[in-house]
């Protein structure tokens, strides 16, 4: 199972999971080596190993969400890598996705990408800069997460994972402050976490950064923003007494290859827009 931070059960009191806990003991940096033995051949994973999970026997996939843009570009290609043992692939669609989206974010990638005029690394700065001046982190804070994060891994010790959430929980405790204080103004610091990770992760595939601050707060926000308390977005609705499955059914929709060739290129734009996330209208 592969997702990221803390999940703290709702219904019973003092009980959370991680993801190293709840894989018995396995770390992340060796998911890959026990995914290969016999005991260990399905993974679950929420909201990560969308990049660098390079495991050549990776051969089926089964998507319960809907994937579009970079997004679907990333996950589907998991299955790109190629085994002597493996001569195909299967893909298990749960949502039905819609193939012309797919077929539009893998040839934004397929013939030779152009960059578009609105990706602008100083807007990544500017964002960083608001980040920064919040007082919702610190700089030590950062460096002391790094510190332990980016540790050899022959020096790393069962003990890391517990001190690297006692380095994000200051920056959690002051968030939930500001949250409680102006919630509009506490999305909109979410908001700007969420974009400066996005664009440092498609501007540094582009750019060569030789500032290691910039990585090291990359990783860290990553971090910090599964910790955070959820946003307040309206009303919740709990289906567990309302809600029961009898049965189901598999049934074969539809059979076919979606073409790259022939399609007109595309320009590869970033992300630039900031926003709360917060649905105004019914």
């Amino acid at each position: 199972m592969v997702f990221s931070g803390t999940v703290v059960n709702d219904k019973l009191k003092d009980v959370s999971y991680t993801e190293e806990g709840m894989n018995d003991g396995i770390k992340e940096k060796e998911l890959l080596e026990h995914f290969a033995t016999p005991e260990y051949q399905v993974l679950l994973v929420t909201e990560k190993s969308q990049t660098g999970f390079n495991q050549p026997l990776l051969h089926t996939m089964f998507i319960d969400k809907r994937l579009a843009g970079i997004q679907a570009v990333q996950t589907l290609s998991r299955l790109n890598r190629t085994h002597p043992l493996k001569e195909d692939t299967f893909i298990l669609d749960f949502v039905k996705e819609n193939r012309e989206e797919v077929q539009k974010a893998f040839k934004t990638y397929y013939d030779g990408a152009e960059l578009g005029e609105d990706v602008d690394p100083a807007r990544m700065y500017e964002i960083k800069a608001d980040i920064d001046a919040s007082g919702i982190h610190l700089s030590e804070e950062v460096d002391r997460f790094a510190s332990i994060y980016f540790k050899p891994r022959r020096k790393q010790s069962h003990a890391d994972h517990q001190a690297m959430n006692a380095t994000l929980d200051p920056a959690v405790s002051r968030f939930e402050v500001f949250q409680n204080e102006d919630s509009d103004a506490a999305e909109l610091w979410r908001g700007k976490v969420a974009a400066f990770r996005n664009l440092y992760a498609f501007l540094s595939q582009v750019i060569p950064y030789q500032d290691s601050d910039l990585e090291k707060l990359y990783t860290y926000l990553r971090h910090l923003a599964s910790k955070l308390p959820k946003r307040q977005s309206g009303p919740t609705y709990d289906f567990d007494d309302e809600v029961r499955l009898d049965y189901y059914r598999l049934q074969k929709i539809s059979e076919g290859s979606i073409s790259l060739a022939d399609q007109e290129r595309r320009r590869l734009d970033g992300p630039t827009e900031v926003g709360t996330g917060i649905v105004r209208e019914e």
